[in-house]
């Protein structure tokens, strides 16, 4: 055999396994990368599958683009948390007529803490529902792989809950920069005493004279020593708060995101373990 037969020859094995990987590839796409882990851990990362807002990325009033709405066109099935939450996504779909292959893992109307992500018990419950989402899709997922999932986040649960019964009664409130927390705090026993702005999906605006007046007059009566700001997000507001309140500088928190690969809270459960250990720690701070 020749020297350049050989050489094609190997062109032609090497092509093989990947044009074959080509068709049998699944395309998932998430609005963000919280879900988007959901994804490749229940499906045991037999698909390709990517996030809409990537770590860092801001999830409220977020504006799809030409190349995310091409994104989305190709996908298979897309995964979104909510419709009140992320509004930009219900009305791509029903812009491009692809309701049906958009999967809300939380359909029905939002609580008042809009973050579900936080609060492992509707964790599970979207998990779950994902699994079913998939497989009605044709897309394979793994009952192990779920299994493992639902043990993990329990785990994590258990851990938080064990952070925060450290906390005195009075260390358990606390002030954030925009709604979304009330849900997390209300199942690990805390106490949002307020919301720097009214609308989550304003993060650059900020709050009217009355609503920071009432805010800080809340601050000093129930006696709240810690302000969340949202990591990546301009803490102006909340730093000047701070300081009028006379109370220490917001802690940074980013429950919203998770970290890119290889860093610490790059998987949920971390994500909300370093989350819950700041914040404890903000909160037994004088």
């Amino acid at each position: 055999m020749s020297t350049l037969s050989r050489f094609l020859l190997l062109l032609l094995c090497l092509s093989l396994p990947l044009a074959g990987w080509t068709k049998t590839e699944v395309q998932v796409v998430s609005s963000f990368t919280i879900p988007n882990e959901w994804v490749g851990r229940v499906t045991a990362h037999k698909i390709t599958n990517l996030p809409l807002i990537p770590s860092g990325g801001e999830l409220h009033g977020y504006s799809i683009s030409a190349a995310d709405s091409r994104t989305l066109t190709k996908a298979k099935l897309v995964i979104g948390i909510n419709p009140e939450l992320e509004p930009w996504l219900a009305n791509w779909a029903q812009a491009n007529r692809r309701e049906k292959d958009l999967l809300w893992l939380y359909p029905a109307p939002l609580p008042s803490g809009s973050h579900l992500w936080t609060v492992p018990a509707e964790v599970k419950r979207m998990i779950t529902r994902l699994k079913m989402g998939l497989d009605s899709a044709g897309i394979e997922t793994s009952e192990d792989a779920l299994g493992q999932i639902l043990r993990e986040i329990e785990s994590t649960e258990k851990d938080l809950r064990d952070v925060f019964a450290r906390l005195q009664p009075h260390e358990r409130q606390f002030v954030t920069q925009h709604p979304g927390l009330e849900s997390f705090a209300e199942a690990f026993g805390l106490n949002v005493a307020g919301s720097i702005l009214a609308c989550s999906s304003a993060e650059s605006a900020d709050p009217s004279a009355k609503h920071y007046s009432d805010l800080l007059k809340a601050i000093r009566t129930q006696k709240v020593r810690v302000i969340l700001s949202d990591e990546g997000q301009n803490p102006a507001a909340a730093q000047q708060l701070a300081k009028d309140a006379g109370i220490k500088a917001p802690t940074a928190l980013s429950f919203e995101y998770l970290q890119k690969p290889g860093t610490p809270g790059d998987t949920w459960a971390t994500m909300m373990r370093l989350n819950a250990r700041k914040l404890a720690e903000a909160l037994q701070q004088p």
